[in-house]
Parts: C-alpha cells; sequence; structure tokens
C-alpha cells in the first residue's frame, strides 16, 4: 500500500525541483528549510463559498528584504538565512505541486530585496509564465508591493485572480514608527488603483463580458492585512478605516495579524498582543461586512478597543436592550440576524420557514441553526420568553486582557508571515 507522503516531504520534494539535478541547490537555496528562513514553502487550505475547499500552494519568493520594519523577522538588519526563488522556480515549484494533485491554486507574497519596480518585475514574470506559457487558469493570489509602477499594477491585476496588500495601521504617522520605508499614501494611492481595474472588470462581466481564465483582472476581489497592537492604533481606528475602504466597493475581506515579538528585533520585548483581540477585530469585521452594521454601531470600551469578554455582536445587543427581545414569528430578517447567536443562514431559514414549521422551543431553533445558548434570552416564541438570561460569561481566574505573570515569549517567525 502506497504512503500518501506528509506536508513535510512534499515541501522537500517541491523545494528539490527549484534547483538542477546536477549541480544541487544553489548558495541562496541550501538554507530553505532553515526554521530561520521562514519556510518559503507552505500549503493551507482555503474555505471557498461553496461546498469543500481549494488547497493553496503559498510562496516566499524572497525573505530578503532591504526594509527594516521594526517588527519584521525579514528585516534588513535581522541576522538569518537568506533565501530566493526565481521567476521560472517557482513556476516549476509550483506546477510540480499541481501534477502531484496536491494543490489547486497559488499564493504567492514576497520580500523586497530591491525596489519595488524590480520585485514587481519578478513578480509578474512569474505569473506570465503561469498563465500565458503554461495556460494555467486557476486560482491565482499575489502580495502586491506598494509603490509599483502603475503599469505594473494594471498587468499584475490582469493576471491575478485576487490581489493583497499590506497596510500593516490605520495612520501614516504610526506606520513610520514602525516601518520607516513605508508609506501608507503610496499604499492607499495603489489600492485605489487596483480597486478601479478590479471594479472594471467586474462591470464588465456583469454586462455580458465572458471572463478570461488567464487573465482573470482581479475579479476575486482585494484583500488587505494590518498589524494589530504593534502600534497605539486603536480597534476603533482600524475598524472605520476598515469601513471606509470597504465602502469603495472591490474589497473581499480584510486581515488582522497580531502583533508578535521577533528574536533579534528592535521590538523583541514589546509584549504581544492578546490573540482574542485579533479574533474580535474580525468579528467585527463580518458584522460589517455580512450582518450589515455600521461602523459607529460598533461598541468599544473607553480606551477604543473592542471588549475582550464578550463578542461584538453580544456587545452592540446588550447596549441596546431596547432592540430586545425580538419575536421569532414576526420579526424581519434584519431584526433577526442582529441575535446574538443567529446568522444569516439562521435568519433566512427562519424567515423563509416559520410559517411552515411548528416551533415550540429552543430545540426547534436549534435544528434551524440557531445557536440557542446565546440567543435564548434574546428571542420571544409567540409572546414568551424562551430564556431569562440574556448572556452567560464563563468564569475564570483571569479576565482575557489580563496578561500579569505571563512568560514573555518571542518568536522566530510572525504568525502573519503569508497572509
Amino acid at each position: 500500500m502506497l504512503r500518501v507522503p506528509d506536508l513535510e516531504h512534499k515541501l522537500d520534494t517541491l523545494m528539490s525541483l527549484a534547483a538542477d539535478d546536477r549541480d544541487g541547490p544553489p548558495p541562496r537555496l541550501r538554507h530553505a528549510r532553515h526554521v530561520g528562513a521562514l519556510g518559503p514553502l507552505n500549503i493551507r487550505h482555503l474555505r471557498t463559498r461553496g461546498p469543500g475547499h481549494a488547497r493553496l500552494l503559498r510562496i516566499l519568493m524572497t525573505n530578503a528584504c532591504s526594509y527594516n520594519c521594526t517588527y519584521c523577522p525579514m528585516r534588513r538588519d535581522r541576522n538569518m538565512p537568506r533565501t530566493l526563488l526565481k521567476p521560472a522556480e517557482l513556476v516549476r515549484i509550483f506546477l510540480g505541486a499541481l501534477q502531484r494533485g496536491w494543490v489547486d491554486g497559488l499564493f504567492v507574497t514576497t520580500g523586497i530585496p530591491s525596489n519595488p519596480v524590480r520585485v514587481m518585475d519578478d513578480l509578474i514574470a512569474a505569473l506570465e509564465l503561469l498563465r500565458e506559457r503554461h495556460r494555467f487558469a486557476g486560482y491565482i493570489h499575489v502580495k502586491l508591493v506598494a509603490g509599483a509602477e502603475p503599469a505594473q499594477i494594471e498587468r499584475l491585476t490582469a493576471l491575478a485572480s485576487r490581489v493583497s496588500l499590506n497596510l500593516e495601521t490605520p495612520c501614516g504617522q504610526t506606520l513610520t514608527q514602525i516601518a520607516p520605508d513605508k508609506s501608507l499614501p503610496v499604499a492607499l494611492e495603489n489600492l485605489e488603483r487596483v480597486r478601479s481595474l478590479v471594479t472594471l472588470e467586474r462591470t464588465a462581466r456583469a454586462h455580458g463580458r465572458p471572463p478570461d481564465p488567464l487573465h482573470p483582472g482581479g475579479a476575486a476581489g482585494m484583500t488587505m492585512q494590518f498589524v494589530v497592537g504593534a502600534t497605539p492604533d486603536t480597534d476603533r481606528a482600524l475598524i472605520d478605516m476598515v469601513a471606509r475602504l470597504q465602502g469603495g466597493g472591490g474589497i473581499h475581506h480584510t486581515h488582522f495579524s497580531a502583533f508578535r515579538p521577533i528574536t533579534d528585533t528592535p521590538m523583541e520585548n514589546t509584549p504581544p498582543a492578546p490573540a482574542l483581540r485579533e479574533h474580535r477585530l474580525y468579528q467585527a469585521d463580518y458584522l460589517l461586512h455580512d450582518y450589515g452594521f455600521a461602523a459607529e454601531e460598533i461598541v468599544y470600551e473607553p480606551g477604543g478597543n473592542l471588549p475582550l469578554g464578550v463578542d461584538p455582536k453580544a456587545a452592540w445587543a446588550l447596549a441596546h436592550p431596547e432592540r430586545f427581545p425580538v419575536e421569532v414569528m414576526r420579526a424581519a430578517y434584519e431584526d433577526l440576524v442582529r441575535v446574538p447567536g443567529i446568522g444569516p443562514v439562521a435568519a433566512r431559514r427562519l424567515v423563509a420557514q416559520r410559517a411552515a414549521l411548528t416551533l415550540r422551543g429552543l430545540a426547534d431553533l436549534r435544528g434551524l441553526g440557531v445557536v440557542t445558548t446565546r440567543a435564548g434570552g434574546f428571542l420571544t416564541l409567540r409572546g414568551r420568553r424562551l430564556q431569562t438570561t440574556r448572556w452567560t460569561e464563563q468564569l475564570g481566574f483571569w479576565a482575557p486582557e489580563d496578561t500579569a505573570g505571563m512568560h514573555h515569549l518571542t518568536y522566530a517567525v510572525s504568525p502573519g508571515t503569508f497572509r
């Protein structure tokens, strides 16, 4: 019986495809599997809107960087093994994984070893090889390097299914503090240029132009990333910027990456951001993106951050007792979806099926996808309260935000490297 190769074996096999068999790996690739090299290859499962998932090969073209961001494991002054994949090597690795059935699509990101224009030339060269020589018509997600030429942005967007951009902070002043070589106005200008191309492609398709799989025009939408907790920027500042940018269209989703102190960087003694803070920001973003909330409705603590002890939707519900309880049999979708424990799918089911179903209590609501331990106290069924307690919190020895006495951990790499 054949043994399915494990991930480590797959990655070793893929790295071997980048080298000439006779000469062995060139010096720039000999340390590619060392931890300090950040692992230039990674395979992840991408959830799709339909059933199943897509498997992406995530490739870091190089961890060499001329920028000196204080938080980044790839910063210029950090002593670490550096690797570099040339465009043809990247393509050879990906096609090898594709032919073996290990992956379905590609995610490409990179350090910035020289100026952004030269780096973008390499990214475009890799995508052109895949699309136009090898006719790969599948999913490609590529990280745009801010500061590129307009023609490069247009070409990269034309070849990519999705384009992402690291904004890092919502404020140019705080960005300069941690990334002196980066410019938020430049990044936002590039974002707007990609957005215009994405919306143009989507409009053309809406008017009947068939999609070109080899030149998808970024129609899957943009993503953007923020580092959370490396600067004093509040969650309110982050969410307000996300809401403003998403309001212009073309943005698929936002990534939030909780800051982690990296060894041998100026911020290695800075406390890490709570992972729960990252999670709360994602939840708040979902409220804007999927639940119809406006940015000004998000509830914050006095300091401007989201409460860690309760999720943003529940925080809003507890702050607006006048909106509850909601009557299950009569409430509109827009009211049901704001009840903690009722998501868009469950709300639509309730509206569509409640007239034909016999709903007697919490058990019947659970059958429709309602998380009744959260929703029960906010609902009535034919005028009857379903639960007297509106919210319960699990008690613990420490609050989620209390880090007193915790050991300060530092990391060799950042969890957000491949986002």
